[in-house]
């Protein structure tokens, strides 16, 4: 009995945990973007990008606030089987310094613990693909 009581406790603990990262605030850090064009080649920006998610909202910074996307979160989904295997999606209509507005699909995909974004924009000709360096849980 105590055995069945002790692998009900561990599968609840896992439960919570892969749950959690669906519902946290996360900054996810990135030191270089690659631009993907439709004829697949890629072209490389030595550039930092810092990508902060939650369900509601998105905020992308580039080169230390040299520009800034921001955007309300629509579809959002989210699905880990564990905390090092996942995917989150979402599409948001994200607005740049200037006014400009792009409608983007967000791929936040994690695979053995290496985290891999993709941004697509209907207005662009380029696919944006980030691998992730860091990321961090944001309180607040």
């Amino acid at each position: 009995m105590r055995k069945i009581f002790a692998l009900i406790t561990v599968l609840l603990v896992i439960a919570c945990t892969v749950r959690a990262q669906c519902n946290t605030k996360t900054r996810f850090n990135a030191a270089k973007t690659e631009f993907i064009k439709q004829s697949g080649d890629t072209a490389v920006k030595e550039d930092p990008v810092v990508l902060t998610e939650d369900t509601l909202n998105v905020d992308v910074v580039i080169g230390n606030g040299r520009d800034e996307l921001k955007g309300t979160v629509t579809n959002y989904a989210c699905n880990f089987t564990d905390p090092d295997n996942g995917m989150i999606s979402f599409k948001s209509e994200v607005t740049d310094k200037s006014g400009d507005v792009r409608h983007a699909t967000f791929t936040i995909n994690t695979k053995d613990g290496k985290t891999t974004i993709m941004v697509e924009a209907e207005e662009e000709q380029s696919k944006i693909r980030l691998s992730v360096d860091s990321s961090e849980v944001v309180n607040n």
